[in-house]
């Protein structure tokens, strides 16, 4: 079963909120789960700041009908991280795309030359 959600990498782990798509929220030709990256870093780690760490989301792309990996470039570069998240969410058709809203600090310089 394809899930849904956000998910950070810490400590060369994955911690994901994964929640099926009948149970997502549509959002502009997606649906998303709507549980928020802070929700998940106070539920789950809770010291620090989220936005210094590594996270992204993985949606349900309605008009292109398949899934999407929105990912931070640092996470990318680690050998078998896309094929980690899409085991974890259950993937089997998706793609891997970048963007502007989810960027850790690290990679803030790196983000132009992926979108």
């Amino acid at each position: 079963m394809m899930l849904i959600g956000p998910f950070f990498y810490i400590n060369k782990n994955f911690i994901a909120h994964k929640t099926p798509i009948a149970q997502g929220e549509h959002r502009g030709g997606k649906i998303d789960n709507p549980y928020s990256h802070e929700k998940l870093y106070d539920d789950k780690i809770g010291d620090g700041d989220y936005i210094n760490v590594p996270r992204r989301r993985v949606v349900w792309d309605t008009q292109q009908t398949r899934e999407i990996i929105y990912i931070d470039v640092c996470i990318e570069r680690i050998n078998g991280a896309v094929e980690k998240i899409a085991e974890l969410f259950g993937l089997t058709d998706y793609v891997v795309e970048y963007d502007e809203h989810y960027v850790c600090p690290n990679c803030m310089g790196d983000i132009w030359e992926y979108i």
